[in-house]
């Protein structure tokens, strides 16, 4: 059985990346023995709190996989937090049975589900009369002919699998400018195991994009809702948030009454993080995403005076959990390579960055890079070139064949 350095009952943390290492930094900041389930080599495995269970596992959305890994391990009790959407489907999913040796502050499975799949989340923004983009389901190519051509110009393939699109083109989404380009990603995606909606685009600049943030406890109540706004991401369009801004609550009172109201209608508990854009057009937040799970800045969050992780560790034991105090406006935080990215991408482009550039870096709480914990700064860094260099080398292999052609 793993030692633990404290009396405390351990968390197992089910995640690789960068949320995974901020629910890790914050807990063991509490003195809280951690293990990570994820069979991974990330960026996590370079912390100096990093611990493996003994046996690891592989991503799953699969419940009964998990529920065999559990009962397979040789400890004794553990709080369980699932950093990615398909992690946190297969322990929403666990059975009652290793529910008390294996506690979770966690949304059940149908909950997970309505949040991740699009096709169950626009259904449930619909009915609750939430401002959203438009779309329209993909699941044959036949589909696309319900898209005009403005609209094509208009709008991007939104996969029903964030996670698993990313893995196989490296983006959030595709924009199309043509209706064969539409027809060709359907294609690839379909062989690939991936379903799209096509989405109304809502136009307007990074500042535009609002993230809420924060935990639901066992009864119901909201313990933590926090405000960040966007200002930069990468890559652009249709990445994920490189850095950010703390605003106050009531700046955003129509995206804030829609966390409510779907938290409420579902009988959420755990983390959410809930993507919101202005629409110029109409003057309306409109919802983007809702993500059942810690976000890439919960160690920041953490930083700033907002422990969620530590508020659900108290919740998944059923101990008094309290209120935290508001993020603090005007607090930066980033992600240092996805950041620099978009900055040096604006800037080949001659283009001015979006948002702060010097208060952002010199201020800001970084996501990756801690002083007390350097070595996962030093492995992103590792490879962040690696996949430069294999970019380069794949460009050099392929150059030769497209100019005999």
């Amino acid at each position: 059985m793993p030692s633990h350095p404290t009396s405390r009952i351990p968390v197992l943390i089910f995640g690789a990346h960068i949320a995974a290492l901020g629910v890790l930094r914050a807990l063991a900041l509490r003195g809280i023995p951690c293990y990570v389930a994820d069979a991974t080599s990330d960026v996590i495995t370079r912390s100096r709190w990093y611990r493996s269970p003994g046996r690891t596992l592989a991503e799953t959305d699969d419940s009964d996989e998990v529920a065999d890994y559990l009962r397979s391990l040789d400890i004794e009790r553990a709080v369980l937090i699932a950093c990615s959407d398909r992690w946190a489907l297969a322990v929403s999913g666990l059975p009652a049975e290793l529910r008390s040796r294996f506690p979770s502050s966690a949304p059940g499975r149908e909950a997970v589900e309505q949040a991740t799949d699009k096709d169950l989340f626009g259904a449930l923004v619909t009915r609750l009369e939430i401002p959203h983009p438009a779309t329209v389901d993909i699941t044959a190519l036949s589909d696309l002919d319900r898209i005009t051509d403005q609209q094509l110009q208009d709008g991007f393939l939104k996969p029903t699998s964030s996670q698993l699109h990313r893995r196989h083109f490296g983006t959030k989404g595709s924009f199309v400018n043509s209706r064969a380009a539409a027809a060709r990603r359907v294609e690839e995606a379909t062989a690939a195991g991936i379903q799209f909606v096509f989405q109304e685009w809502i136009p307007g600049p990074h500042a535009a994009g609002v993230l809420i943030d924060g935990l639901v406890d066992r009864n119901g109540a909201i313990r933590a809702l926090t405000g960040r706004r966007k200002v930069r991401e990468f890559p652009p369009r249709l990445g994920t948030t490189s850095s950010s801004v703390g605003i106050p609550l009531d700046e955003v009172d129509e995206a804030v009454g829609a966390v409510k109201r779907i938290l409420a209608d579902i009988g959420y508990r755990g983390f959410f993080n809930i993507e919101f854009k202005l629409d110029a057009r109409d003057g309306h937040y409109k919802i983007i995403e809702f993500n059942p799970r810690p976000c890439w800045y919960t160690g920041t969050i953490a930083s700033a005076g907002v422990d969620l992780p530590w508020l659900a560790y108290l919740d998944a034991l059923d101990l008094p959990v309290p209120e935290a105090r508001a993020y603090p406006r005007g607090r930066y935080a980033l992600y240092e390579f996805g950041d620099a990215n978009a900055i040096l991408r604006a800037m080949r482009a001659r283009r001015r960055p979006e948002g702060a550039v010097l208060r952002t870096w010199l201020t800001g709480d970084r996501a990756l890079f801690w002083w007390r914990d350097p070595m996962p700064a030093v492995g992103g860094a590792v490879q962040a070139l690696g996949r430069r260099l294999s970019r380069l080398v794949g460009r050099a292999r392929r150059a030769p064949a497209e100019a005999s052609g």
